[in-house]
């Protein structure tokens, strides 16, 4: 992926080494979380302000996450989105977390969101207003290469 959607640079605390010496996995999870929720709420209007505005928002149906290499202690990286598919509910996002050092990708996110309404607990459709913004942005990242892992199976590879 050569563009889509970058968070802003952040730094691997000490705090998220594990005892292999590298950031734990749930790290990379919560590290994407944390800058699609800036992404979701900047580009497309549904993030934390959206949930509080509107008693609706993005619920994480199903997460694939490839562990590719390593981040360790003080490594800096971004997470970089590229929007997959949508439709008035969904989103399929793909995510990569790059190490700044070497420009290596690190990780890849695949996630299936959908906008889940407070009150009632049920899927709902976005406003007409988000689906616009939510295609405009699907059709600005339809060219771009999708990662290779990007609905890949799970399961021991025999070969």
């Amino acid at each position: 992926m050569t563009h889509g959607v970058a968070s802003e640079i952040r730094q691997v605390p000490e705090a998220w080494i594990d005892y292999n010496g590298h950031m734990n996995l749930a790290y990379y999870v919560m590290a994407f979380d944390e800058a699609l929720d800036v992404m979701l709420d900047e580009e497309l209007g549904i993030g934390p302000s959206f949930v509080k505005a509107c008693n609706a928002g993005p619920f994480a149906l199903q997460n694939h996450v490839h562990y590719l290499g390593e981040l360790l202690a003080g490594d800096e990286f971004l997470c970089r989105f590229l929007l997959l598919d949508a439709d008035a509910k969904r989103l399929h996002i793909a995510g990569l977390m790059i190490k700044l050092k070497d420009q290596t990708t690190v990780c890849v996110m695949e996630q299936i969101l959908m906008n889940v309404d407070h009150g009632t607990r049920r899927s709902a459709p976005y406003p007409a207003d988000i689906q616009t913004r939510i295609a405009a942005l699907a059709a600005e990242h339809k060219p771009i290469a999708r990662p290779a892992q990007i609905g890949r199976p799970i399961g021991l590879m025999r070969r």
